[in-house]
């Protein structure tokens, strides 16, 4: 007779999982009970799939699940986003994750309470009902990558401040950019960074109402083509008067927003030992350089002089173009000769006086620039954006002359040819920024440009009746027309200044939601928001208050403390009325060919002002802030058996 085989069951799952290690922190996959392993949400993915319907997708349960995509390495868990399962542990055999596998498209076999069902949504007796944890306990953590859970689930991407992006952020930026270069090999790529630089030297307005509209187009597509290499990156913006870049003496503020500075790493470092640079160059790795002359007095005084001249010159600008690809050798910011900009251009780098006095523009002739019937040259396309194309682009100290310079000269652009090294390697009068002409070959044009389209942004928050005059012109070389590029939320982004996301998930209802400490990220924000993300129909009505800096707060927590900053009103549908499926929530997108109106399940993002509350804490001495959501149901009583929802974020807008 032949053996039986004994069932796979939970209790191997288990140690399977223990046997590979792992971190204890987000992604844990071990000292979990199965309650807990079956809701876990990996930053709002579903470790465990839930079961599909006969219309689902072909795939498997386990297929689906976050958990064998993780542990196989499959995306976004093949390092584009994630690394593979189990993060800090051991890679699981093949053998054994088909067993997982299998053991997920079985239902999850396993010592489980009579009262959860495994063929289909989770259902918890009242008596046995599970708290929903998340992945770091009662307390919500923060995404480590907030920007593809947004990507995930289709919501606007943040242009965020260049000068609060972390390093991942900053790393994964500097890579598209990479991406684009590669491409200029192949001279009729219209994918290249060269040929969509092109655009800007062959068809940019510049002067009249159709710089902002045309200049928000070319930003989304420059974007658009970024997020063809990866979808998470977003083009960050640089706030020119902010007190770092010390607006009243430029020169001595930070010139540059540290991003786009020259650096050495340790692996350029020894890219220029090879090439017989002295050990003491490593000295130099973690300094910043805004212009090449700072870079190369740094060299200077660790390695001699001959060690930025000729040869060793060349390959140190390969080292630095190496390390970080938003840097540019024909940038010379904030170099005016003997002079400054005020002396020399007669141009005076941006105060925070000038924007806002700008920003109080009644007309759109006046702000952005008039129509072909009022010649008017927009106060926005003058100063700020004249002026950091000026200051960004500068004068190169080095450039040797023989006669006086001609006030009248501009950047070079016959003949070159951008982004090759012998162009990288020259020494022009001018930066690129110099000149609408090049000025799109320096990747700094574009968070400057950015900052330009945010402050059109902010404008038309005042403003929404000030329109440019002839809304059906083209803008060339798209098909795009002026009216077009009115809402800027249509191309998929938004401006914020910093912020977090806590992903929460939808399997189940949350309990309670508490938020980890969340940093503070600029006291000049303008306004504070509290997002509720893709809430769901929900069966009873109810309120859910907000509250910050206070993680206890309950039903009984009087609107009378400090940390109450708002609440949300939610209308509930009652009891689903229809057949099966007549209530799930639908897909994110709907099928093509679909254009049937959206359905009335579709969840909802709720926003809550909380600007009030925010900075009452902040006045009061508080440099971070949490988040607690308190639902309240009926008789004005908590309900923590209704509230789902996928995240929640707290952003800090301008």
């Amino acid at each position: 007779m032949e053996a039986s085989v004994a069932p796979f069951t939970w209790s191997d799952v288990e140690a399977i999982l223990a046997a590979a290690g792992g971190t204890v922190g987000p992604g844990k996959l071990v000292g979990l009970t199965l309650p807990e392993f079956l809701t876990l949400q990996l930053y709002g993915m579903p470790l465990i799939a839930p079961a599909s319907s006969c219309c689902g997708a072909n795939d498997g349960r386990g297929a689906r699940s976050a958990l064998i995509r993780g542990l196989r390495g499959l995306p976004p868990f093949d390092g584009s986003q994630f690394l593979r399962l189990p993060w800090g542990g051991r890679p699981v055999a093949d053998a054994d994750i088909d067993r997982i596998e299998a053991w997920i498209d079985e239902g999850c076999p396993g010592a489980l309470v009579g009262s959860i069902e495994l063929a289909g949504e989770l259902s918890v007796a009242t008596e046995a009902r599970i708290e929903v944890k998340g992945i770091a306990g009662t307390v919500f953590n923060a995404a480590p990558d907030p920007a593809a859970w947004r990507y995930a689930k289709g919501e606007l991407r943040q242009r965020m401040d260049v000068d609060v992006l972390d390093d991942a952020q900053k790393e994964r930026l500097r890579y598209a950019f990479r991406e684009l270069y590669n491409l200029n090999k192949w001279v009729g790529d219209k994918r290249s960074y060269n040929n969509l630089a092109l655009i800007h030297q062959n068809h940019c307005q510049h002067g009249w109402e159709r710089f902002l509209p045309w200049h928000r187009v070319y930003l989304y597509e420059f974007e658009q083509a970024l997020q063809d290499f990866c979808p998470e990156v977003t083009m960050p913006w640089w706030d020119f008067p902010a007190p770092r870049y010390r607006p009243d003496d430029p020169g001595n503020g930070a010139i540059l927003p540290d991003a786009f500075k020259a650096f050495l790493t340790e692996s350029s470092v020894g890219f220029l030992r090879d090439h017989g640079f002295p050990a003491q160059v490593s000295t130099l790795v973690g300094q910043l350089w805004a212009n090449p002359t700072q870079a190369y007095d740094a060299v200077t005084g660790a390695c001699g002089k001959d060690y930025v001249e000729g040869e060793n010159r060349k390959r140190l600008i390969d080292a630095l173009l190496e390390a970080n690809s938003l840097w540019y050798p024909l940038r010379y910011s904030g170099q005016f000769g003997s002079g400054t900009i005020n002396t020399v251009i007669h141009y005076h780098y941006p105060a925070q006086e000038d924007i806002d006095e700008i920003l109080g523009l009644r007309t759109f002739r006046d702000f952005g620039g008039g129509s072909l019937y009022v010649d008017s040259f927009g106060f926005l396309d003058q100063n700020p954006h004249n002026t950091m194309h000026i200051w960004t682009g500068g004068m190169n100290p080095a450039f040797k002359a023989e006669a006086p310079a001609d006030r009248n000269t501009a950047v070079r652009v016959a003949g070159r040819k951008f982004h090759k090294r012998d162009d990288l390697y020259s020494e022009p009068q001018f930066g690129d920024m110099f000149s609408n002409l090049t000025a799109s070959y320096d990747p700094i044009f574009w968070p400057v440009h950015a900052n330009i389209d945010r402050l059109w942004w902010r404008w038309q928050q005042e403003h929404p009746d000030g329109l440019p005059a002839d809304l059906d012109s083209a803008l060339t070389p798209w098909n795009y027309a002026v009216r077009d590029t009115l809402d800027m939320n249509r191309f998929g982004y938004e401006y914020v200044r910093g912020g977090c996301l806590m992903p929460v998930g939808l399997a189940n209802p949350v309990g309670r939601f508490v938020s980890a400490p969340i940093a503070v990220p600029d006291a000049r924000f303008r306004s504070a928001e509290v997002r509720l993300h893709r809430v769901p129909q929900l069966p009873r009505s109810c309120f859910i208050r907000i509250f910050l800096n206070t993680p206890e707060a309950d039903a009984s927590t009087p609107l009378t403390v400090e940390g109450y900053a708002g609440y949300a009103a939610i209308f509930g549908h009652g009891e689903c009325y229809g057949g099966p499926g007549h209530c799930d929530i639908p897909p994110a997108e709907s099928r093509k060919f679909d254009l049937r109106e959206r359905s009335m399940n579709t969840p909802r993002n709720h926003r809550i002002d909380v600007t009030r509350a925010a900075r009452r804490l902040i006045a009061a001495g508080a440099t971070s802030l949490t988040v607690s959501l308190v639902v309240i149901g009926a008789s004005y009583e908590e309900d923590r058996e209704l509230l789902r929802l996928d995240g929640v974020s707290l952003n800090f807008l301008d």
